[in-house]
C-alpha cells in the first residue's frame, strides 16, 4: 500500500534561519506535487510560518533537540528528556492517528530523542507501527580514544550505540531506513547501529538555475553566509575585511549578515561597521537580514568562491551545508580552514579547493590568491559518491517506501 501521509518529527525546528526550514518547505512542496500530505511537527519555540504552508507546520514539541551546547548530557538528564519526548510522541500519535500506513521522517536528532522514540515504540503494537526514515545528521562518535580531547566523542558513541541499537531492534527491516550524510559518518554509524546504513542526498539541496546575462567584473568571493555563530570563525573574517578588500581590488567580496539570527547578540555594532565598509570599498557588498531560499540560491549561483573560516576544534567532525551548496555548482570553489571535515571531504571527493590555517591571515591571503588565479571549472556530479549527494533530499525521501 502506498503511503499518503508523511510526518516530519523535528524538535530542532525552532526558527526558519536554519536547515530545518529548508527541509520542511522542500518536503511539503514535493509532497504536494505527488499527492502526498506532509505534516511537520516542530518546536513550540517556532514563532513564524512559511507563506503557503500554514497548517502544515505544527509547533508542538517541548522537548529540546539542541542541549548543553551540543555536549553529552548526564545520564539522568538524558533519561529525563527521553521520557518527556516519549510522552509527547504518545500524544502526537494519538492526536493524528498515526498508523502502519504512514511514514515518519526523523532528519535531525540526538541520542536523547532516539532513546525517547525507542521507549515509545517499544510499547506500541508492531502491527500499528508506521515506517521510519531516520537520519544520523551528527557525528556518531568514536569507540577508539586516541587523545584526551576525544573523550566527548567516545561518550557520544556510547549514547548513540545504546539508543540507536535499541531502536533498530524494535523496528523491522522492511519498516526502517537509516541513512547519514557522508561516507565518514556512514563508517561511524555502521559501528553504532545494528542495521544497514545508507548515504542520503544533502538535506539542504535546492535545484540550481545558473544566472544568465550577469557579467561581473572580476571574481566574486562569498566571505560569510548563514546563521551567525562564533565557531564559524566570524571574528577572524570581521577583523580582516579591510585587509582583504585592499589586498584584492579585483575581487568582489560579499558578506551576508543575518540580522535575525540569534547569534548576533555576540557581535554588537557589527552591522554598523559592515555598512561603513560597504560605503568605503567598491569591492565589498553586505547583505542584511534573512535570505529567502530563492535569494540564497541566486547568491551561490553568482559567486565563484565561498570561504568557510571555521574553527577546527568545532568543525573537525562536524559537517557543513555550505560545503554541499558549493559542491553542486559549476565554477564555484571552497576556501576552507585546515583540520576540518570540509577539508577531508574535499580531498575524499577530489574537489578543487583551497585551504588555509585558521586564524593565520597570511595563510588566508595565499589561499585567496591561489583561488583568484585558478581558471579550472568543476564538473558537477562527475563521481558516484558526489552524484548521490547532489540530488534532491525530498525526492529521495519519497522514493524509500
Amino acid at each position: 500500500m502506498t503511503s499518503s501521509r508523511y510526518f516530519v518529527i523535528d524538535p530542532g525546528f525552532e526558527d526558519f534561519d536554519s536547515h530545518h526550514g529548508i527541509v520542511a518547505e522542500a518536503l511539503i512542496r514535493q509532497g504536494r506535487s505527488i499527492d502526498r500530505t506532509v505534516t511537520v511537527i516542530a518546536s513550540r519555540k517556532l514563532k513564524q510560518s512559511l507563506d503557503g504552508l500554514e497548517g502544515l507546520v505544527k509547533p508542538i514539541f517541548e522537548t529540546p533537540c539542541y542541549t548543553n551546547n551540543l555536549k553529552p548530557l548526564s545520564p539522568d538528564k538524558e533519561n529525563e528528556l527521553a521520557e518527556i519526548f516519549q510522552r509527547e510522541l504518545s500524544n502526537l500519535f494519538q492526536s493524528y492517528a498515526i498508523n502502519r500506513t504512514d511514514v515518519v521522517i526523523f532528519h535531525t536528532g540526538f541520542s536523547h530523542l532516539f532513546l525517547g522514540l525507542g521507549l515509545f515504540l517499544n510499547g506500541l503494537a508492531k502491527q500499528h507501527t508506521p515506517k521510519f526514515i531516520i537520519c544520523g545528521m551528527f557525528d556518531p562518535g568514536t569507540f577508539s580514544i586516541k587523545s584526551p580531547d576525544e573523550a566527548a566523542r567516545f561518550s557520544w558513541f556510547i549514547k548513540n550505540k545504546l539508543s540507536l541499537s535499541f531502536l533498530a531492534r524494535i523496528l523491522t527491516p522492511e519498516k526502517f531506513v537509516f541513512a547519514t550524510s557522508c561516507s565518514e559518518y556512514k563508517l561511524g554509524y555502521e559501528a553504532v547501529i545494528d542495521a544497514p546504513v545508507r548515504i542520503h542526498p544533502a538535506i539542504n539541496y535546492q535545484a540550481s538555475t545558473p544566472l544568465e546575462g550577469v557579467q561581473s567584473q572580476g571574481k566574486c568571493l562569498l566571505l560569510f553566509v548563514g546563521s551567525v555563530k562564533k565557531d564559524k570563525g566570524l571574528e577572524v573574517i570581521l577583523d580582516n575585511l579591510e585587509r582583504f578588500c585592499e589586498a584584492f581590488p579585483s575581487v568582489n567580496f560579499v558578506f551576508h549578515w543575518n540580522t535575525n539570527s540569534p547569534g548576533i547578540r555576540d557581535f554588537i555594532n557589527t552591522e554598523y561597521k559592515l555598512r561603513i565598509l560597504s560605503n568605503r570599498f567598491d569591492n565589498f557588498e553586505v547583505l542584511l537580514g534573512t535570505l529567502s531560499n530563492e535569494k540564497y540560491e541566486r547568491l551561490f549561483d553568482s559567486v565563484q568562491g565561498v570561504m568557510a573560516s571555521y574553527i577546527p576544534s568545532s568543525y573537525k567532525y562536524k559537517t557543513s551545508g555550505i560545503f554541499w551548496d558549493v559542491l553542486r555548482r559549476d565554477s564555484c570553489h571552497l576556501l576552507s580552514s585546515r583540520g576540518t571535515w570540509l577539508e577531508r571531504e574535499s580531498k575524499v571527493m577530489k574537489e578543487p579547493a583551497y585551504f588555509f590555517d585558521y586564524g593565520d591571515i597570511e595563510s588566508m591571503i595565499r589561499a585567496i590568491s591561489e583561488w583568484e588565479l585558478a581558471e579550472h571549472t568543476v564538473e558537477r556530479a562527475s563521481k558516484p559518491y558526489k552524484a548521490i549527494i547532489c540530488k534532491s533530499f525530498s525526492k529521495w525521501v519519497f522514493s524509500q517506501f
